[in-house]
């Protein structure tokens, strides 16, 4: 039996959003998200509902007779849990806490299962990878006009029900 090498991951982040807000846009999983980070890979759902998702990646680029499958439970309202194979083995479980109203916390753990010791990333090498903290930027950006358009939403709500 071939020995394995695992690594613990940590990572947190803290947004301007509600937890909810964070929430929903973080497992709000799309088969174009890839283009978020520049990346010509596709998801191919198999199952999406409000427990699980499971998909497949498809596309040019990857290693031939590979199938990298990623499987999200969802554990709402403030936690879900990841597990891939195929491409590389990694589960991971995030975590959101509420700072206060418009404020939130993403921890995140991730054990990484490597083939050789050789292939063990540091801690920083782990979020320089192509999904942290890249996935993470466009959630900041999202947030940044979502908020503003929730503002302006609820303020367009108080309007009315004021009439």
């Amino acid at each position: 039996m071939k020995t394995a090498y695992s690594e613990t991951y940590r990572v947190s982040k803290t947004f301007d959003a509600p937890l909810e807000f964070v929430y929903a846009w973080c497992t709000d999983y799309r088969e174009d998200d890839p283009k978020m980070f520049s990346s010509k890979l596709r998801r191919v759902f198999h199952e999406k509902t409000k427990k699980r998702a499971i998909w497949t990646i498809a596309g040019e680029g990857l290693p031939s007779g590979i199938d990298p499958v990623r499987v999200v439970w969802l554990r709402p309202p403030d936690a879900w849990h990841l597990e891939t194979c195929g491409d590389e083995t990694l589960v991971g479980d995030y975590k959101l806490t509420a700072l206060s109203s418009r404020r939130t916390r993403l921890d995140m753990a991730f054990t990484q299962t490597y083939g050789t010791r050789k292939e063990v990333r540091s801690r920083e090498g782990f979020q320089r990878a192509p999904r942290y903290p890249r996935p993470l930027e466009p959630l900041r950006e999202v947030l940044g006009t979502g908020l503003q358009a929730l503002s302006a939403l609820s303020r367009a709500r108080s309007r009315v029900s004021s009439i």
